[in-house]
């Protein structure tokens, strides 16, 4: 008797020693205000830290929210599935950084608050004749990182270009390795990330010429339409206030070369 007694008190407490961990464990998971899903993306999100994160709308965001105290996670995944996953908002406080704001996606989401806009344009190889309009790429194979806004527009049927001539990659430095091959006439994307991108490759910035400005595109932090309508009012009251401050000017101009 006196040893089912001591095997009973030793089995509530291990009881309740695993509801104890389960219940810290769940708080730890969900400790955060936020989960702010990207990719990394050369000067737009760059990992800098668990809890911080780099380039032009990583260190808007970094700061915007930690200067409001809102605490978040970050999870760094493919773009095409990051954008699927701030759909699904299993944790119903999952937002995308950056984010382009266009016909397509208006309706799928919710867009919290703009970050900044950003120009694209087309990358040519020295020697070949530099594209400055949507008209001059038709009949040419163009570069363009997959599940962009960028792709979206190359194949938007307005545009008048070929499917079959937009060649999607799912990373940057494919389409440079292409353009540097001449399996494509030029690379579209955004002049913040072309610049910074072709620096961090260590290549001659000489080597390539860039097209004038074809589109500004403005970048938001989006999320679910099954996100709590007090987060998202939370997120873009501390992200709005936080673009009126010189530390926003200061790190558009740090990576636009511009003033908002």
């Amino acid at each position: 008797m006196l040893k089912q007694k001591i095997n009973n008190k030793f089995i509530n407490r291990i009881i309740v020693y695993l509801f104890v961990l389960n219940f810290l464990s769940i708080k730890n998971i969900y400790a955060e205000d936020v989960t702010i899903i990207t990719q990394e993306f050369p000067a737009k999100t760059e990992k800098w830290g668990e809890k911080e994160i780099g380039g032009i709308a990583g260190e808007i965001i970094t700061k915007a929210l930690k200067e409001n105290n809102i605490s978040f996670k970050v999870i760094w995944m493919p773009w095409k599935r990051a954008q699927e996953s701030c759909l699904e908002n299993l944790d119903k406080k999952t937002f995308i950084i950056p984010f382009t704001r266009n016909k397509e996606r208006e309706n799928n989401y919710i867009w919290s608050a703009k970050l900044y806009n950003a120009d694209t344009i087309f990358v040519t190889y020295k020697g070949s004749k530099i594209i400055n309009s949507i008209s001059e790429a038709k009949n040419k194979k163009i570069g363009v990182l997959l599940a962009t806004s960028y792709e979206l527009s190359l194949l938007n049927p307005k545009n008048g270009l070929n499917k079959s001539d937009i060649r999607s990659a799912p990373h940057d430095y494919i389409n440079l390795k292409d353009l540097q091959d001449k399996t494509i006439y030029a690379w579209y994307t955004t002049s913040i990330g072309a610049y910074s991108f072709l620096r961090d490759q260590k290549v001659d910035l000489s080597l390539f010429d860039f097209g004038k400005k074809i589109e500004t595109e403005e970048n938001y932090i989006a999320t679910a339409k099954s996100t709590d309508p007090k987060i998202i009012k939370k997120v873009k009251k501390a992200i709005d206030s936080f673009t009126k401050t010189a530390q926003y000017n200061s790190i558009i101009k740090k990576y636009t070369g511009k003033n908002p």
